[in-house]
């Protein structure tokens, strides 16, 4: 299994980073490793169900959403080549203030080939998770900043 969890504060409201990074169902803009999510079921829901179609002719991956409180928590979990390759992502978004909030992001590997891949893309599970999460940040912040100039 390969775990990381990573977190950062975001100047941005809960808000903001949900409607920004989750609830257009397009993922890729944070994450660098897709190309797309294609075969959507639905919004960012319970029970929605995604394929996330990978670069670099990368393995695709079918996943389902769970645990989604709008504005506050997300979990995507999926499999590959025939169920060998399991992966689990989630997402808790906790304000701090009327200013900043904190985004907790983990990824996981498992399976039985997965295992493997974990073991020998260690680097990649944690570098594609911190990555994720600054272009989260990013996102968002950017998004908050518009929202700010619209009001002025």
């Amino acid at each position: 299994m390969s775990y990381c969890k990573s977190s950062a504060v975001v100047e941005a409201s809960p808000e903001t980073i949900w409607e920004t990074c989750f609830a257009p169902m397009r993922w890729e803009s944070w994450d660098h490793n897709l190309l797309q999510l294609k075969n959507t079921s639905g919004p960012c829901q319970n029970g929605t169900t995604t394929t996330f179609l990978r670069k670099n002719g990368a393995t695709n991956f079918h996943f389902t959403l769970s645990n989604v409180t709008p504005h506050r928590t997300l979990n995507f979990s999926g499999v590959a080549l025939g169920n060998t390759i399991k992966a689990e992502g989630k997402i808790v978004i906790l304000p701090i203030d009327n200013v900043y909030t904190k985004i907790d992001y983990s990824f996981e590997l498992s399976g039985s080939v997965g295992f493997v891949v974990a073991i020998m893309r260690k680097g990649d599970v944690v570098e594609g998770t911190e990555d994720g999460l600054k272009n989260m940040v990013r996102l968002a912040e950017e998004a908050q900043e518009r929202e700010i100039v619209n009001m002025n």
